[in-house]
């Protein structure tokens, strides 16, 4: 377990060093953010829209449930298809950062569009269980139904986290990649919980610095000083974007290094800590 701890903080802090060095590897998430933005106004701009048209009579037709569904599961679709290939990308572009090259964003994204059949029916697939899961759980009403949707939640999380890099490196089907995910957790459970948490925790404490610098910015606008507190709140609401995308691209580091870790058992030595050259695993079978 020591040794599990120890890794896992290394193995993290080569995450950030790498994204500290290449700034590049912020771009995915953030294209995949404003992206799955865009996509949620043009949602709320197509029903908006939509309303005058098939309204009837005073009320709204059936004819305008059934599109404003329609429209739903298509932005739903829309935004995990965004998440997904982002997500391809970073792990394809910090892939060659840890092999010691020196990859662009077109070097990622060209990656990611190389597999993008596959990444496509992986996204249908996401995207259904993931509905499912909220609807099984807000059919059972209170304690129960969140309890049942967070386990399943966590359960797909847990059995999905290798997909990607599967998908994309292994040339796997989706539902194949699927098993291969699930068997690969299972071999590196400890080193996978435990640096997700480390993980975790590092961007829990940004985003409560975020939060008590927003707050202190009200304080200071609604007591008198507007000017400062603007400057609070508006250096708040950067602190959070700026963490948000680095958690994002930090956790497609991870994914990529705890991947080529259980497929190879070692990382290149350049970038590995010691602890990791004395040590290694097999490639999982």
């Amino acid at each position: 377990m020591p040794g599990t701890f120890s890794d896992s903080w290394r193995l993290t802090k080569i995450s950030f060093r790498l994204i500290f060095e290449d700034s590049a590897l912020l771009v995915f998430p953030l294209v995949a953010g404003l992206s799955a933005i865009a996509v949620l106004v043009l949602f709320a701009l197509g029903t908006f829209f939509l309303a005058p048209l098939l309204l009837i009579g005073g009320s709204l037709t059936t004819s305008y449930e059934v599109v404003g569904v329609a429209l739903f599961l298509v932005a739903y679709f829309s935004t995990t298809f965004i998440t997904v290939y982002a997500t391809a990308a970073l792990i394809g572009a910090a892939t060659l950062k840890l092999e010691g090259q020196q990859p662009t964003t077109s070097d990622g994204w060209r990656f990611a569009r190389a597999n993008l059949t596959r990444l496509f029916i992986w996204s249908l697939i996401a995207a259904t269980v993931g509905l499912l899961i909220q609807l099984i759980s807000a059919r059972i009403k209170g304690a129960a139904g969140m309890i049942i949707g967070g386990i399943a939640g966590a359960t797909w999380a847990i059995a999905t986290y290798f997909v990607i890099p599967v998908i994309v490196y292994e040339k796997h089907s989706p539902w194949q990649s699927l098993g291969r995910s699930a068997k690969m957790f299972l071999n590196t459970f400890g080193r996978t919980l435990v640096t997700n948490i480390v993980l975790a925790l590092i961007l829990a404490a940004g985003i409560v610095a975020a939060v008590v610098l927003g707050v202190f910015g009200l304080f200071l606008a609604f007591s008198g000083s507007a000017t400062l507190g603007l400057i609070l709140i508006v250096t708040a609401l950067g602190v959070g974007v700026l963490v948000a995308l680095i958690g994002a691209s930090a956790e497609g580091v991870l994914r990529a290094a705890l991947y080529r870790y259980a497929t190879t058992g070692k990382i290149d030595p350049d970038l590995l800590p010691q602890a990791y050259r004395t040590s290694v695993r097999g490639p999982l079978q």
